[in-house]
């Protein structure tokens, strides 16, 4: 890193903001001005070497290999100063429940603003303090007078930085038309099977198909450098009327649904990725004629999800070999446009004319529940926990519910109101982005850093986001300050995908 225009770090430069219960769309991030940010501890596990004799040399041993042992749990020490009020720290101390705290950084700017007052923000999600004490209480002369202060180590799950997101246009020389949805197909590796990767390096978009004659058929494009160069392979087996309506990697595979061919597609993604044209095959098994596929969701190779028309839920443990239907509209006989889940067991599906419907146990029965917005269609949805999930709709609005659907709750957010809200994806527990297209039309991508009680218009700052007629889908990945996203372009011709960073 060049070091002219780096700024260091100082102490004073710190301000704490707590989440109490964790961050959410209820939870308010307060600002704790008596609050002292102190030292941050990480074990990162013991690292462990094997050895075994030289065999070159007598008395001396080699490392043939090495791994890192389990890591422990990030901890923050928070100092305060101790009023005559009742103090907050005793309390959450004794609450001993899970909050977040956020160190903000930051040489300009109020500190006290949690949208803009910062340039670094520190995270630890779901702390609980370990412990609770204070400096001595009282005085026996006068030169011991001085003031207290109280201090609780907090032990959190999860450690990491946010920074401000700059956004541009990527792959245009391959992106010719609409982005019907994206996917970063990745996970964080040192490279011991592979090429080493941030985790955010491999990503998968599904372009639509095109009219004319013959028709132009619907492409993945994708990247296995982060965005840096882009390529394209056509979807031999979708024909040019099949519009793509998702795209996902499940295992060692790329799958492409569609609603008009009453089937998921699926190509080799190593084969892509080391530009060899990959061999697609199409599958049919196990879709109904009245339920063509509009969402998939992936938990992992062997549990995938596919909701579509009529209120359809298919099930696959193996895309290669078709489907079976879970669900054949009896939860609800409504389109089903969105899919999310937590875990192999909990996960929710939300469609048209307000159909929100929930399974417990991995889909073996789905349940009806009542959604947010009578008569408005559901258009995107995430699963944050068994009980609180986030909506968004046709209308331009989202919803939350943290009781499993028995109360929603509107959340406003910049140009709430008009438009469509098209995806929702978060990449943490409290970083989380959103796809919002306006009436102008325009295409917008939206940041939360608390769970989804408030949300920015990306990039921050002055700048803006590529001219667009509209975003579809956006994607997360390993790092939090990271996302792909992809639509229609400003000409409502070719397509566009943007990458924030």
């Amino acid at each position: 890193m060049a070091t002219a225009n780096v700024t260091v770090n100082r102490s004073d430069l710190s301000r704490v903001f707590a989440i109490e219960n964790s961050a959410g769309p209820a939870n308010a991030p307060i600002y704790e001005g008596l609050w002292r940010a102190g030292a941050i501890s990480e074990d990162q596990g013991a690292v462990n070497l094997v050895r075994m004799p030289s065999p070159d040399q007598r008395g001396k041993f080699v490392v043939i290999d090495k791994f890192t042992g389990e890591p422990g749990n990030p901890q923050l020490e928070i100092m305060a100063l101790m009023t005559l009020d009742l103090s907050d720290l005793m309390r959450i101390a004794h609450k001993r429940c899970d909050m977040d705290l956020q160190i903000h950084i930051g040489d300009c700017g109020n500190p006290q603003d949690y949208k803009e007052g910062w340039q670094k923000i520190i995270v630890l999600e779901k702390a609980r303090p370990t412990n609770y004490g204070t400096e001595p209480l009282g005085a026996m002369t006068g030169d011991e007078t001085a003031r207290v202060t109280e201090t609780s180590q907090f032990e959190g799950e999860t450690l990491y930085e946010i920074k401000r997101l700059s956004v541009q246009e990527v792959a245009r020389a391959e992106v010719l038309r609409e982005i019907a949805g994206i996917t970063v197909c990745d996970s964080p590796s040192c490279g011991a099977c592979g090429i080493p990767s941030d985790g955010c390096s491999v990503v998968f978009a599904v372009m639509k198909s095109g009219a004319g004659s013959p028709g132009i058929l619907a492409e993945i494009i994708y990247t296995k450098d982060s965005g840096a160069t882009w390529a394209a392979s056509t979807v031999t087996t979708l024909a040019a009327n099949e519009t793509p309506t998702g795209v996902a990697c499940i295992g060692l595979n790329t799958v492409v649904i569609s609603a008009v061919g009453l089937a998921l597609h699926y190509a080799d993604s190593s084969d892509m990725l080391n530009n060899l044209a990959p061999t697609w095959t199409k599958v049919t098994t196990g879709f109904s004629a009245s339920g063509g596929p509009r969402a998939i969701f992936s938990a992992n190779p062997s549990y995938t999800w596919i909701v579509g028309v009529g209120g359809y839920i298919y099930f696959t443990d193996d895309p290669t070999n078709g489907v079976t239907v879970q669900d054949s509209g009896s939860a609800t006989s409504q389109d089903l446009n969105a899919v999310s889940g937590i875990d192999i067991n909990n996960l929710i599906a939300v469609g048209n004319s307000n159909a929100v419907v929930v399974t417990r146990n991995g889909g073996h029965s789905w349940q009806a529940v009542t959604g947010p917005a009578v008569g408005v269609n559901l258009t995107s949805v995430v699963m944050r926990s068994k009980t609180e999930w986030i909506v968004g709709t046709a209308g331009g609005r989202i919803y939350y519910t943290r009781d499993s659907g028995y109360s929603w709750t509107q959340k406003s957010f910049p140009g709430n109101g008009t438009g469509t809200v098209t995806s929702l994806a978060f990449a943490s527990h409290s970083v989380g982005y959103m796809t919002h297209t306006n009436s102008t039309p325009a295409g917008r991508v939206l940041r939360t850093i608390n769970g989804g009680y408030s949300w920015a218009v990306m990039p921050e700052g002055n700048a803006s986001l590529p001219a667009n007629n509209g975003m579809n889908s956006v994607a997360v990945c390993a790092d939090v300050n990271a996302f792909y996203a992809g639509g229609l372009s400003s000409g409502g011709t070719d397509g566009i995908i943007i990458k924030g960073a």
